[in-house]
């Protein structure tokens, strides 16, 4: 429904809505009674140049239509235009569909990379930005907002309102590893998901794991694949090569005997009845098992226990992963996964480096390939 009264003051709030979260809508009431808006207008993205969505602009809508409530209200303005969505472009429809008293509603992890997005000081200059802060990025909004004050006409401020932190993209992951997001998403929205079967792409492998480990075992695996897909898009890596190196990094862990693999197949003789078997064999039931045969998954896989010279990103991400991932207690694990937040490759070091000391300290062998990763890397840190 457009605007018959051009005077009314609109709230913007853009986003993928993939899936619509209770946070959203918690978000839309808030700034609905700290802003005063007469209305608060949902636009769901059509196609974002900084991401691909999952569920399709029918099922999105369908979610969003779910969740509305007074003063709430959706506009398709952004679905029906054609192209990648960028902003600048559909500002003209807004306006022409609701008056020139807008403001634009974007996140504050959106705006910390506002001078990525496409033709920003156009934008700043049309309309006016509330931002929205997440828990701790307050002092980093009030100092980006201070590059854009000599070129802003329209204005920039931070709510006071302030979101849990909540992602979609971390929903969908765990509904793809079919873990619980009951308190993360409407009722009636879960039930959606359910039914239409969204976010459901890797049900085949997911349960064919499941069947192959134990449950200790699994919950390790899916503490993994989500602390790697947290860093998927941020390294610039493909995020099916991610979920599925990940999934299947402890696939061959309670196969109980290896004797088989290591006749069939070339693999380290002095790795058989280790602690490290898995992994070696891990990549051959990947392949034989599950039909992998991308090399950079098969060599996460392969070298995720022990590391290597020479590692992919992917890789690196899968042997820190594992070792980092929510369910492992170790001292020092806390400043890893901070550092894991600050400085990818000074955390791998440290990851492989704190490896080989407890292993030292513990007397206990070190597998030939971690001591030649640990020389390699050693000399580029």
């Amino acid at each position: 429904m457009y605007n018959t009264n051009m005077n009314e003051f609109i709230g913007v709030y853009g986003g993928a809505f993939d899936p619509p979260h209770i946070t959203h809508i918690e978000c839309a009431k808030a700034l609905i009674k700290e802003r005063g808006y007469d209305r608060l207008i949902l636009l769901p993205s059509h196609n974002p140049p900084h991401k691909s969505l999952s569920a399709s602009d029918v099922d999105r809508l369908n979610m969003l239509r779910l969740v509305l409530d007074d003063k709430i209200e959706i506009s398709t303005i952004e679905l029906e235009m054609q192209g990648v969505g960028y902003t600048i472009d559909y500002l003209p429809a807004l306006f022409s569909a609701y008056g020139e008293n807008i403001e634009y509603i974007v996140g504050g992890d959106s705006f910390l990379n506002f001078q990525k997005w496409h033709r920003p000081n156009d934008i700043l200059k049309n309309v006016k930005l509330l931002v929205v802060p997440r828990d701790g990025d307050r002092g980093k909004l009030l100092l980006e907002m201070q590059k854009y004050d000599k070129k802003c006409v329209k204005g920039i401020e931070i709510s006071n309102f302030l979101p849990k932190s909540m992602s979609s993209s971390e929903i969908r992951n765990r509904l793809r590893l079919h873990l619980s997001v009951e308190d993360l998403l409407d009722n009636k929205v879960h039930d959606y998901v359910k039914q239409h079967n969204l976010y459901n792409e890797y049900n085949d492998l997911v349960c064919k794991l499941k069947d192959n480990l134990s449950e200790e075992r699994f919950l390790h695996t899916q503490g993994v694949v989500l602390l790697a897909l947290r860093f998927a898009s941020q390294l610039k890596l493909d995020y099916n090569k991610v979920f599925i190196a990940a999934i299947l990094h402890d696939c061959a862990k309670e196969l109980g005997n290896y004797d088989e693999i290591y006749a069939k197949y070339p693999l380290p003789k002095d790795s058989n009845h280790t602690p490290i078997t898995h992994a070696f064999c891990g990549s051959v039931v990947a392949y034989e098992k599950y039909g992998i045969t991308d090399k950079d998954i098969l060599e996460a896989i392969y070298c995720h226990a022990t590391a290597k010279p020479n590692m992919t990103t992917l890789s690196k991400l899968i042997y820190m992963a594992d070792m980092l991932e929510e369910g492992r207690h170790f001292e020092g694990v806390e400043n890893l996964r901070q550092l894991l937040n600050k400085d990818f490759e000074k955390c791998f070091f440290s990851c492989l480096e704190c490896t080989v000391r407890f292993l030292q300290n513990a007397n206990k062998d070190i597998y030939p390939l971690t001591l030649a990763a640990y020389e390699y890397y050693k000399k580029l840190n």
